[in-house]
C-alpha cells in the first residue's frame, strides 16, 4: 500500500482475541498509514466499536474455535450498522466453514491468518477502494452458504453435473444458484466467479496445474 507517511488513508478497528496479533495488525495497519481507532479482544463488540467510530476498515482476527454462528451474527450485525465499513477477517486453520460464515455475513475477504502481510495488503486495499458508499448500503454482494459451496467447487474447476453429484442435488439446482451468484457478483461466467472467488478468500490460490485444467475447463463448460 502507498501513503505520503503524514496522510492519513483511512482509519480502522481491530478485534483480535490474540493481544500479540492484535498488537501485530495495529502496527502493520499503521505502516500502512491507517490508523486504529479502536481494539477489542472480544468479537462481540465489533457492532459498538465499528458504530461509535465510524471507521472505514474492520480487521478481525478469528481463532478456530470461534463457532461460525457467531461470526455470522457479529458481522452480519456491523454491515447492517454501517454498510460502508470494509471488513477483512483473518480465520485460523482454514475451516470451510468459518469461511462461509465471515463471507456470508458481508465480509469482502476472508484470508488465512497466517497469510504473508502482502497478501493481507492487498486485500485491505481492494476492500478500501471498493468500499461501497452510504447510499449504496447492502450493494456488496450476500451469497447464501450454497451458493458459496457451490461457488467453491466451480472454482476449483468442477463442472456443474460433478457440483450436483457432490452435493446430491440436480444439474438445474446447480445453475440456478451460479444464475443467483453470478447477479450478485455481476459477473456473466464461471470463470469471472471464480476469480472473484480467489480473490474474495472463497479458494486458495490454485496451483499452476489446477489453473490451467480447472480454471480452463471450467470456463468451457459455462452455464446453459
Amino acid at each position: 500500500m502507498r501513503g505520503n507517511a503524514r496522510d492519513v488513508l483511512a482509519t480502522a478497528v481491530v478485534i483480535d482475541s490474540n493481544q500479540l496479533a492484535q498488537r501485530a495488525l495495529a502496527a502493520l495497519l499503521s505502516r500502512w498509514n491507517i490508523h486504529v481507532v479502536g481494539t477489542s479482544h472480544d468479537l462481540g463488540r465489533a457492532p459498538a466499536l465499528v458504530q461509535a467510530h465510524d471507521c472505514d476498515l474492520l480487521l478481525v482476527g478469528i481463532d478456530e474455535a470461534t463457532p461460525p454462528a457467531l461470526i455470522y451474527q457479529h458481522l452480519r450485525r456491523v454491515h447492517k450498522l454501517s454498510p460502508s465499513t470494509a471488513t477483512i477477517a483473518l480465520v485460523a486453520g482454514r475451516e470451510t466453514a468459518m469461511l462461509d460464515a465471515a463471507l456470508a455475513s458481508g465480509a469482502y475477504a476472508a484470508i488465512d491468518r497466517t497469510a504473508e502481510a502482502t497478501v493481507v495488503a492487498e486485500a485491505i486495499e481492494k476492500a478500501l477502494a471498493g468500499r461501497p458508499s452510504d447510499e449504496a448500503a447492502g450493494s456488496q454482494p450476500r451469497l447464501t452458504r450454497r451458493e458459496l459451496e457451490i461457488l467453491r467447487l466451480v472454482a476449483e474447476g468442477r463442472s456443474n453435473r460433478e457440483v450436483a453429484k457432490l452435493l446430491w442435488v440436480t444439474d438445474q439446482t446447480v445453475k440456478f444458484h451460479l444464475a443467483n451468484t453470478y447477479r450478485k457478483l455481476g459477473v456473466s461466467n464461471r470463470f469471472d466467479a471464480s476469480l472473484w472467488a480467489v480473490a474474495h478468500g472463497v479458494v486458495r490460490q490454485p496451483a499452476a496445474e489446477t489453473r490451467k485444467e480447472g480454471f480452463v475447463s471450467g470456463t468451457a463448460a459455462a452455464l446453459s
